[in-house]
């Protein structure tokens, strides 16, 4: 069911899209003195509003479920889909409040491996979101495509085979980095340096809910 009283209507968008165009006419023609830091920010935040307006106008009305759904937003990006799970590169990668290093820092991640989800992407720069539901934005050059497996239960049980009744092999402790190697609907199989296993999707962060690994 559509809900038409929270949507913007067409000619609603369209007034918006043209005052967006006139506000950067305006900043091009008064030539303002501004740092580059502020007229990095002012230009991105434009743009942003502006990519949302033209998607607004060519997309079809939305139904209150797609509401409800996660903006996701791509501007020049990687191609690659969104959202999607990386790792960290290092055991120092900084986290900011824009796409820029004129962006102040929000958060310094100090764990290489740890992953991290992909919900936006803007040029080089990733949005991303942790399991502690902390977002903010990253370099490409610092994440990884590879994948890892962060446990997030106490005393997670790491399983010879894909059954809870098989042997339990270890048991793993809360924040305990794993590589993933596959996933089904139920199971994913984990690997250290001293263990091969498999451990229940719902004990782990780094897979999407409807991924599957093969």
């Amino acid at each position: 069911m559509i809900v038409k009283n929270t949507l913007i209507s067409k000619q609603e968008k369209v007034y918006f899209f043209v005052a967006l165009m006139l506000v950067i006419r305006f900043f091009n023609a008064m030539d303002f003195r501004l740092s580059h830091r502020l007229n990095t920010i002012v230009l991105t935040h434009l743009g942003f509003g502006l990519l949302f307006v033209m998607a607004s106008l060519l997309s079809p009305p939305l139904t209150s479920s797609a509401y409800a759904q996660e903006a996701k937003l791509v501007v020049q990006g990687s191609g690659l889909p969104v959202p999607r799970f990386v790792t960290l590169k290092s055991d120092e990668v900084n986290m900011r409040v824009g796409p820029g290093r004129e962006y102040p820092k929000s958060w310094v991640y100090r764990r290489k491996g740890l992953p991290l989800k992909v919900i936006a992407e803007f040029d080089v720069w990733r949005k991303v979101i942790d399991h502690e539901n902390t977002t903010g934005w990253v370099h490409s050059q610092l994440v990884t495509l590879k994948r890892n497996a962060l446990i997030v239960n106490r005393l997670t049980k790491l399983h010879a085979k894909a059954d809870e009744t098989s042997p339990v092999l270890a048991v793993a402790e809360k924040g305990v980095l794993l590589e993933l190697q596959l996933c089904d609907a139920s199971w994913c199989r984990v690997a250290s340096d001293d263990v091969r296993a498999f451990v229940r999707r719902d004990d782990i962060w780094g897979i999407l809910d409807t991924e599957t690994l093969d």
